[in-house]
């Protein structure tokens, strides 16, 4: 059963609800995230669902790596600690039932995605720089980061779509040969790869606030290991553009100034060739993989979320092969 406001404050102690929380804006995607305001203050309330192992694994992850975030300073909604049963930050009401919540303080403030915001992200640049090589430097144990789905599962998905008569299976057969490029690219880097440690894995401008006391960063549950560089040449495109995402041209006055901040800061540096893009590859991978298993109905997804999932996957069909074609152009970017 879904956790309540009620009885979610009831188990973080969180005081007397003032009202029903309220879903937050996430640009158009479903939403997971809630506000609560109770007697006691104002909070930002998760819920998910930790449906498999790697689930179970993925929040003792992103407990392992926000706790020594927090211990080092680095700026971020308070977790609030669960009560037992739990995992990482997570509470499980019903021992055994999937469904978990968890709770953060909250923090006033607005991302940088708002049409207000451009002149704000590069001077926000400096902050994301310096914070990506303070989290480099955490010692939260490194190993090896998770390769890329085999084109082969691809190919699966899309018969499947296909089969099945979805709207997502053209869109999906035309991202194929661009998933073959990508996934070889990010083979071949992964071969002689430095070390990998824990990262936030989703610093964007959705991801970071701007507070009255500074800038915060939100959104820890894609913490994964990749290598420092690939994490920060992947942060700054991203970052370069209001889209929160890689574009063709992205912005100089972004991308050189929030590496320069990173490797001043003592992030561990790498070479400016195509191999620096591979986590900006294997990161876009993943997320229209899940895109696509959502598109699919897959985990449950519920029809908006299966809508959400069609239109990530057009677009990648449109955007991944451009690029794969703009990255030696990028390479001047990190020089």
């Amino acid at each position: 059963m879904e956790p309540d406001a009620a009885t979610t404050a009831a188990a973080f102690g969180l005081g007397r609800p003032l009202g029903p929380w309220r879903p937050l804006d996430n640009g158009g995607a479903p939403t997971d995230s809630r506000r609560l305001d109770t007697t006691r203050g104002r909070w930002t309330v998760r819920t998910g669902r930790l449906h498999s192992d790697w689930h179970h694994e993925q929040a003792r992850r992103v407990h392992r790596l926000q706790r020594a975030a927090r211990a080092a300073g680095i700026a971020m909604p308070p977790p609030v600690p669960p009560p037992a049963p739990a995992v990482g930050y997570w509470h499980r009401p019903a021992p055994d039932a999937p469904e978990v919540v968890r709770v953060s303080g909250w923090l006033d403030g607005h991302d940088l995605r708002g049409p207000g915001a451009g002149p704000e992200a590069p001077a926000a640049a400096g902050w994301v720089g310096r914070t990506l090589a303070r989290i480099a430097r955490l010692d939260t144990g490194g190993g090896t980061p998770e390769p890329p789905h085999p084109l082969a599962e691809w190919q699966q998905w899309v018969a499947e779509a296909e089969a099945g008569g979805l709207p997502v299976a053209a869109p999906a057969r035309a991202l194929l040969p661009a998933v073959a490029d990508a996934t070889a690219l990010v083979a071949d880097a992964q071969r002689t790869a430095p070390a990998a440690v824990l990262v936030h894995g989703d610093t964007s401008r959705a991801n970071v606030l701007r507070t009255p006391d500074g800038y915060a960063l939100i959104d820890w549950e894609t913490a994964r290991l990749e290598v420092p560089w690939w994490e920060a040449v992947d942060v700054a495109l991203r970052f370069a553009t209001p889209s929160n995402g890689p574009t063709v041209a992205p912005d100089p006055g972004t991308v050189r100034p929030l590496l320069t901040a990173y490797l001043d800061a003592g992030g561990p540096p790498g070479p400016a060739d195509p191999t620096a893009f591979a986590g900006l590859l294997r990161s876009q991978l993943a997320f229209t993989a899940w895109c696509l298993w959502l598109a699919l109905g897959h985990r449950a997804a519920t029809p908006e979320q299966r809508a959400f999932g069609l239109r990530q996957v057009t677009a990648t069909a449109r955007d991944l092969p451009r690029v794969l074609r703009s990255l030696a152009d990028w390479t001047a970017l990190l020089r």
